[in-house]
């Protein structure tokens, strides 16, 4: 299911083709929607069990949740990745704004934004958070306009002020 999903996808936008991470951005839109079905967790469930028709309407519902989602961020995934990299950049401004202590710290440390952040801003977090909290968070980036583009920027600077204490203490980076 996925790899039509991500094949129709990169066939309907050749600029963009696959990236890595855009498998990511499917899953929470596909569990939402086979919990639908079952009635035990999904981490347990055998999904080829549903009839073919749930799983086309899965399928389906998933790819158009996907591809609206990525309609907003689709230069997060084109060549180079300008979206992110921008997203990266201003991750960096806002930080040095809100907490210029754990911006001089990552500086004086020689830690690039883009070392850490490049991964949240390409899976939104996906890879970050358990899957029952990034179902949680991307509800509400879909109850936000431009959530996924905007607000998205911002849980990301609030986790590094809400670990602030940790990051000051720590050194050695790798």
């Amino acid at each position: 299911i996925f790899e039509r999903i991500l094949f129709i996808w990169a066939i309907r936008h050749p600029a963009s083709g696959y990236v890595q991470g855009i498998n990511d951005l499917v899953t929470p839109f596909f569990v939402v929607y086979v919990f639908e079905y079952i009635e035990e967790e999904v981490e347990n469930f055998n999904v080829s069990s549903l009839q073919e028709e749930v799983l086309r309407n899965i399928e389906a519902d998933s790819f158009w949740c996907m591809s609206k989602l990525l309609d907003g961020i689709q230069d997060n995934y084109t060549f180079a990745q300008p979206g992110i990299q921008r997203k990266v950049k201003a991750l960096e401004e806002l930080v040095s704004r809100i907490d210029e202590t754990v911006h001089r710290h990552m500086q004086h440390y020689e830690v690039e934004y883009l070392q850490f952040a490049f991964r949240w801003m390409n899976n939104l977090l996906m890879r970050e958070l358990p899957l029952r909290c990034t179902i949680r968070l991307w509800d509400t980036y879909q109850a936000e306009p431009e959530g996924f583009s905007h607000f998205h920027l911002y849980v990301c600077a609030a986790f590094l002020v809400r670990w602030r204490k940790e990051i000051l203490e720590e050194k050695d980076f790798q």
